[in-house]
């Protein structure tokens, strides 16, 4: 196809590999912070994490956080209506720097909650 030229290729490999090297970060870091329990990160750039240790209520949490720290995060409550209280989605898509900020940040706060 025409669409795949040789640029186009280059870039998409480039962005597969950045997105490798953030999925790696974000799930070292959240573990490191004592976020441990992650679904399989295979199908998107972002993380679906179980926050049942801080918050039965993601929106709520992701609010506080927001507010606090100016960390974005999704409510899994908008994906999950049933159990999403306990989760959130995180993504990896951006640079890898915001990605170490955002999880220093987290880290931070973690312990207040």
């Amino acid at each position: 196809m025409s669409a795949f030229t040789p640029e186009a290729t280059a870039e998409a490999d480039g962005n597969l590999a950045s997105y490798a090297i953030n999925r790696s970060l974000l799930l070292d870091g959240l573990r490191r912070i004592g976020i441990d329990r992650l679904a399989p990160t295979d199908g998107a750039f972002y993380v679906y994490a179980d926050v049942s240790d801080f918050t039965s209520d993601s929106l709520a949490f992701c609010s506080k956080l927001l507010a606090d720290t100016g960390v974005a995060i999704a409510p899994g409550i908008d994906f999950d209506t049933a159990r999403g209280g306990s989760f959130v989605r995180i993504s990896f898509a951006g640079p890898s720097g915001d990605i170490e900020e955002a999880l220093r940040r987290i880290g931070s706060w973690l312990p207040s909650q």
